[in-house]
């Protein structure tokens, strides 16, 4: 359980208003937002990326920023690599999920735990773009304003209603890529990611999604 809540308050992306959000506006043609999204996942083989992760705790007077390097590589590889404050890396590799702490790695099958299936297919599923069109597990909302596409996503199963109210998905109008995750806990408590330097369809070698 311990090693659980650790993946999700690194990984289980928070934070959202109710009220529209400043800035954007809805859109009404979503199936031209939808046929652009699609870029998404036919046009991205591999995605390298520097990112700023903010976690707000209520009982924190500060929120806690964490930084790293990101790597996707199509269909089913992604690896987070912390360095401040902290070194920290979680792999998720087909159906496995590495975590390096310091110098204790430990390993876990995804299709024996439902919590960690449930992570992995939403951050699969975020960066190629599945997640969108889940119509079974989420109601999506579309927004914009003139450099990003806003989606919202509520999740409609209980378990992970139970972690989650909403993610939000800022994606890029100029090369159709995640800029940016937010997404709240059911405490409102939240974490936002924020891409940075993103590198679309460079070489990426697999031993990248290995730990020793």
């Amino acid at each position: 359980m311990k090693m659980l809540t650790t993946i999700l308050s690194l990984l289980v992306f928070t934070g959202i208003l109710y009220a529209q959000e400043s800035g954007f506006s809805e859109i009404m043609n979503i199936d031209k937002v939808k046929t652009e999204l699609n870029k998404l996942s036919d046009n991205t083989s591999t995605i390298q990326s520097k990112f700023i992760q903010e976690k707000h705790l209520s009982f924190l007077t500060e929120n806690i920023i964490s930084k790293g390097e990101f790597y996707f590589k199509s269909p089913n590889q992604l690896r987070w690599e912390y360095s401040e404050p902290f070194e920290y890396i979680i792999v998720f590799n087909d159906k496995n999920i590495f975590i390096k702490d310091e110098d204790k790695i430990s390993t876990f099958d995804t299709e024996s735990n439902k919590m960690f299936s449930e992570i992995s297919n939403m951050m699969i599923g975020t960066i190629q773009g599945d997640l969108f069109t889940d119509s079974e597990r989420f109601d999506v909302k579309y927004f914009e304003n003139t450099n990003q596409y806003l989606l919202e996503l509520d999740p409609k199963l209980p378990e992970m209603k139970s972690m989650l109210k909403t993610i939000k998905i800022y994606i890029d109008k100029s090369d159709i890529s995640v800029a940016k995750i937010k997404m709240i806990e059911s405490s409102d408590d939240y974490t936002s990611i924020d891409f940075t330097n993103r590198t679309l369809n460079q070489p990426i070698d697999n031993e990248k999604f290995n730990i020793k």
